[in-house]
């Protein structure tokens, strides 16, 4: 056993979860976005799913923080490379509504690691 073992104990195991991640320039928490405003926001996927939209296959992310949720959608797509529940991403673009939901159509996106 080491001196620092010795001295403070068994090293606790560092939880994924807990490691700050690096901050993006301009990101917004996704409970203050508003409707028809322009934002950029990051979360986690919470869930993926293929919906038609007027006969087009779309790929439909459920993007969550601390704060809220929000669609991101991507039509024509059926899939994207990386994008799947857990992933961490950034989302940017015009907030508008899809089903009742506030989305983001098209966005430009970044995924984080």
């Amino acid at each position: 056993m080491n001196v620092v073992a010795r001295l403070f104990g068994r090293p606790t195991p560092i939880n994924p979860a807990d490691v700050v991640q690096p901050v993006i320039d301009g990101v917004v928490p996704i409970g203050s976005v508003e409707w028809r405003q322009r934002a950029k926001v990051a979360g986690r996927v919470r869930s993926v799913r293929i919906q038609p939209w007027s006969g087009v296959s779309t790929l439909e992310c459920t993007l969550v923080d601390d704060t809220g949720g929000l669609l991101v959608v991507f039509l024509g797509r059926r899939s994207i490379a990386g994008i799947r529940p857990g992933t961490r991403m950034a989302a940017e673009g015009m907030i508008g509504e899809q089903r009742g939901q506030l989305a983001i159509l098209n966005p430009d996106y970044q995924l984080l690691p």
